[in-house]
């Protein structure tokens, strides 16, 4: 059984400080900027430097998040960060960035670097090639199964999320927050569309489609310890106090008793913010969440409703009774109605209340259990009959108390052990400590006071006395192990000036302590890639997984090919690959390009877990057989073309890619952003545009449908309050969809700048277009020769955006 690290989300000092109480092993917290959590209140780079010297007093590591993506512009600023963050002792970085994790290896090498869960590292290919870059832990994806985890290679820490908020897209694969709202979930400043209602084409009903339930794993923490997992991770910077120390103390007190092999429950982590729980894709249980905002805990079902009460029946195993002042939702359908509990309910038996009789409950453990509540009518009036309604305790007062005695009475999780010796030295005291940390560093300090013993003119201070006045920590994180006084207890000096030594040797303890991480700070310059001349001519390549395309298309010197799902419901199933589709389908694009003057290329999908990279495996080793073998588009750092979900923004991702002949820009760029990358690219050969094409704004493993839902066969599309229509297709592994824009991003007229500042390769994206969109490769090829038509683009493509550009 592996005890793993607690890792407490951190958004202010005052958090950090309850964090600490309510046990957290490690905090992640962010500074200003370079956080994906722009809107949290975050940390200045004074308060970063104190929340570390104040973790590490009580055996907290600090992990700092710079985990967005970093625009060209920014790479020496960030960089230069990094090494402040170093120098003032930091544990690790968390960074989603490829090139960041090359410079920081470049110019900060010691420090520990750990793979946010946006590079979506979801198999093993994208592992080794992390550990290659000397990546210390991997934040593995919310939507990795258990069986996927324990078949990862053992030789890496990896961290999971236990608790917290799910986003329906894979984390780093979301764009739908900067496509409809111009701010980038890459970035900090996620909008969280998500959280609104949409139809689906065929349903009339809106719902939260996109809203999953809330995470807790904290019932499968007895499988986790006995999984390679070294830490889990409770998400939410942006959650008030309560929540952060109710959650963490419950954990805490869970994986405490795991050491005995003992299991709790409990209800309280229900009672501070959740959409409803699940368990996600670790056990495949993922659910829709109810509403976009809190739930609580259900307790019961609504038995009776008149004009002056409410009478509830209670769940047999729920142990948090409603009081007087607490909070309760009461859900039906599509209605809901909330209230405030304003006079002391009664907990009756079932069968008194059928009786009319409402007898007070002595023993509120009993089952059969009914709450009777008078109505508040001060309050918003229900709309709905709320017979059979479900009903949620939203607030408990009671919470309140245990979460400030978590702030005042807590301590850390790891005490550290200390030693103390006390003596007399040419009559002064002398004071020694010797302090273990729980990373087994160790320190020995001395003090020696200012005031020396004397002969008693009354009464002397006694050995006994000396070692009572030693005893108190002072609220150190200090758990004394030993005192010993080497004094006879025959001479006097004030008790003040015993305390006084005590308290210099703990400060001067917590000096070296905190010292002990620092490291020397330097200014980074970093130096201009030298550009190459280059002279050649620009290109266009074109995303199709149409056959028909493949027949007639000209004028492209790349075509990426990928293979499209047979099956386009919208459900979602396990593993059940096709591979007669997947080889007769490339068998017959190789044929028909065989004599054609484009490159074919096979783009695996951008979501490959394990078991889909075996089985394309596979089919490769098949068609290789054949004498079928085509180069191959994929994520997993290591192919040879990148799709643009690998999210490239700055040169030195581009650079870190060393395996790649073409790599493809983020969409997520602006005119800015794509001139500072080419002025500074040593290879424009290497970087292609997409130019045209529907984006894809969502990847997700979560099923769109429920159960019932799944058995119809509705529309692709996703519809949003303005009536745009999304298209949703599903990718070849069947485990995954993806959400597409309504629009395509068009830089046709932007095409002769782009060209003028020298890049060179120029991206369509025809995928699941109309059998004679290729002819809109020919709008782009006059583009290049100086001839700009907007109408003809419109006969392909009739709704065009520049989104960010």
């Amino acid at each position: 059984m592996r005890i793993p690290e607690l890792l407490a989300p951190v958004g202010s000092m005052e958090h950090l400080k309850v964090a600490i109480n309510a046990g957290a092993s490690s905090v992640y917290l962010s500074g200003k900027e370079y956080g994906a959590r722009k809107y949290a209140t975050n940390f200045t780079l004074d308060e970063i430097n104190d929340a570390i010297n104040t973790a590490h007093m009580h055996n907290v590591k600090v992990y700092v998040t710079v985990n967005t993506l970093i625009k060209e512009d920014e790479l020496e600023d960030v960089i230069n960060y990094v090494s402040k963050l170093y120098a003032m002792g930091v544990d690790a970085v968390l960074v989603q960035d490829l090139g960041l994790i090359e410079l920081i290896n470049k110019h900060v090498p010691k420090l520990k670097i750990h793979a946010s869960t946006q590079i979506t590292c979801e198999n093993q290919l994208k592992v080794d090639y992390l550990k290659s870059k000397g990546i210390k832990r991997i934040v593995l994806p919310r939507e990795m199964k258990k069986e996927e985890i324990e078949s990862l290679d053992k030789d890496m820490e990896y961290e999971i999320f236990a608790h917290g908020a799910l986003c329906y897209s894979y984390s780093g694969q979301c764009l739908m927050s900067s496509f409809k709202g111009g701010r980038s979930g890459n970035r900090g400043t996620c909008a969280q569309p998500c959280r609104q209602k949409y139809k689906i084409d065929g349903i009339k009903k809106e719902d939260y489609y996109l809203s999953p339930c809330d995470l807790s794993l904290f019932d499968k923490l007895k499988d986790i310890s006995q999984m390679n997992i070294s830490c889990i991770k409770i998400e939410g910077r942006m959650r008030n106090k309560e929540y952060l120390a109710i959650v963490i103390s419950a954990y805490r007190k869970a994986l405490n008793k795991l050491k005995s092999n003992k299991e709790l429950k409990n209800e309280n982590i229900s009672l501070v913010f959740n959409r409803g729980f699940c368990t996600g894709l670790f056990d495949d249980n993922p659910k829709r969440s109810l509403k976009a905002g809190h739930i609580g805990l259900k307790i019961g079902r609504v038995i009776d409703s008149q004009k002056n009460q409410i009478a509830i029946r209670l769940d047999d195993s729920v142990r948090s009774i409603p009081e007087n002042g607490d909070g309760l939702l009461i859900i039906k359908n599509n209605d809901d109605y909330g209230f405030e509990i304003s006079q002391p309910p009664i907990v009756t038996s079932l069968n008194h209340f059928k009786k009319g009789k409402f007898k007070q409950m002595k023993d509120l453990t009993r089952k059969d259990r009914v709450l009777v509540i008078k109505k508040v009518w001060q309050n918003k009036k229900s709309t709905f009959n709320l017979n059979e309604s479900d009903v949620y305790l939203t607030k408990r007062n009671s919470l309140t108390k245990k979460v400030k005695e978590i702030e005042s009475k807590g301590s850390s999780f790891v005490k550290s052990k200390l030693i103390l010796t006390f003596s007399i030295k040419n009559k002064f005291p002398l004071l020694k400590g010797r302090l273990t940390l729980a990373n087994k560093k160790e320190f020995n300090c001395e003090v020696v006071g200012n005031t020396p013993f004397e002969k008693p003119l009354k009464k002397s201070v006694s050995a006994d006395t000396v070692k009572k006045q030693l005893q108190k920590t002072d609220n150190y994180p200090y758990q004394i192990t030993q005192i010993n006084v080497n004094y006879d207890g025959t001479l006097f000096i004030p008790i003040s000036k015993i305390n006084e030594l005590r308290r210099n040797l703990f400060e001067k303890l917590e000096k070296e302590v905190v010292e002990s991480f620092k490291h020397d700070t330097k200014t980074i310059k970093l130096e201009q890639n030298k550009k190459e001349n280059d002279e050649s001519a620009c290109s266009i390549s074109f995303y199709t997984n149409n056959l028909k395309h493949l027949e007639h298309i000209e004028n492209v010197k790349r075509v990426y090919l990928e293979i499209p799902n047979a099956d386009e419901s919208l459900s979602l199933t396990n593993p059940n690959y096709n591979l007669n589709h997947m080889i007769n389908f490339i068998k017959k694009a190789y044929e028909i390009s065989y004599n054609k003057d484009y490159e074919l290329i096979w783009k695996w999908p951008d979501i490959t877990h394990d078991s889909l990279i075996k089985t394309l495996n596979k089919v490769r080793g098949i068609l290789n057989k054949m004498h079928y073998s085509l180069p191959i588009m994929s994520n997993s750092f290591n192919a040879e073309y990148g799709f643009y979900s690998m999210n490239v923004t700055n040169n030195a991702t581009i650079d870190s890619l060393e395996n790649y002949k073409i790599v493809t820009l983020s969409p997520e760029l602006t005119k800015k952003d794509y001139e500072d990358i080419i002025k500074n690219c040593k290879n424009p050969q290497k970087v292609e545009i997409l130019v045209q094409g529907s984006v894809e704004l969502m990847k997700t493993r979560y099923p769109l449908l429920n159960e019932k839902e799944s058995k119809r066969n509705y529309k692709n599309y996703l519809i949003d309050k303005k009536n745009n229509r999304y298209p949703i297709h599903k990718s070849i592994s069947s485990q995954e969809l993806t959400i597409f824009n309504d629009s395509e991003i068009s830089l046709l007229g932007e095409i002769e700048h782009l060209k003028n500042i020298n890049y060179k390769n120029f991206a369509i994206d025809g995928r699941y277009k109309d059998d004679d969109y290729y002819k809109i490769v020919e709008v782009y090829t006059d583009a290049l020769n100086g001839h700009v038509d907007e109408n003809k683009l419109r006969k392909y493509s009739s709704k065009n955006t520049l989104a960010n550009y």
